[in-house]
Order: structure tokens, then C-alpha cells, then sequence
């Protein structure tokens, strides 16, 4: 009796190619599919600072969305110190420009 292979026809593909195999096929390298789908640092470093603006943007809109009609000067401390806790560093001018903005109850964005 022959041995039973990984490859038997159950776990193939069509064409009788295993699955992880066709995938390397496509690459066209002879790389393992693993290694061709890695990012260049750089592009993930970018994803990362793009992730955290964004989580810093929503913090911004609920902070906006909680402190709108209170008083400006309130308003600037905790947008100072939920961006600050971030890593988001406001100038004076900016923070108080966010907190007036709020305070009218007008829309913000990060500068």
C-alpha cells in the first residue's frame, strides 16, 4: 500500500496544488508567502502615527462633544492633558483656540 501524503486530493486545490503552494506559485520569488507579505518598516511606522492621529482626533470629538458650553480655560486643560497623555503636544495658542472653538460650540479639528 502506497503512504498517505499531506498532499492527498482532500487537501488539495484545484489542479491537485496544495493551497500554501499555489500562493508561492503567484509570487513568482520561491519566497514563502509569510515572508513576501511583510511590510517595509517605514509603511508600518506610517500606519501606526496614522492610527494614533486618529485615536487622538476621536479623543478631541468627545472631549468637544462633553465640554461644548463650558468655560474655555476648563475646556483647554483637559484637551492639553487627553492630547498630552497621547503624545499630542499643543502650543498655548492652539489649545486655547481648540477650547474656544468648543467652548461656541463650533467643530474642531487637530492643527
Amino acid at each position: 500500500m502506497a503512504p498517505v501524503s499531506a498532499f492527498t486530493p482532500s487537501a488539495t486545490t484545484r489542479g491537485g496544488v496544495h493551497p500554501r503552494a499555489a500562493s508561492a506559485q503567484k509570487l513568482g520569488s520561491g519566497a514563502h508567502p509569510a515572508l513576501a507579505r511583510r511590510r517595509r518598516p517605514g509603511s508600518i511606522a506610517a500606519q501606526i502615527k496614522d492610527q494614533r492621529r486618529g485615536y487622538a482626533r476621536a479623543v478631541l470629538q468627545g472631549v468637544a462633544r462633553t465640554y461644548r458650553g463650558r468655560p474655555a480655560a476648563q475646556i483647554q486643560k483637559v484637551v492639553q492633558q487627553s492630547l498630552g497623555s497621547l503624545g499630542v503636544r499643543l502650543s498655548q495658542a492652539q489649545a486655547r483656540e481648540l477650547a474656544e472653538h468648543i467652548e461656541a460650540g463650533r467643530p474642531v479639528e487637530l492643527p
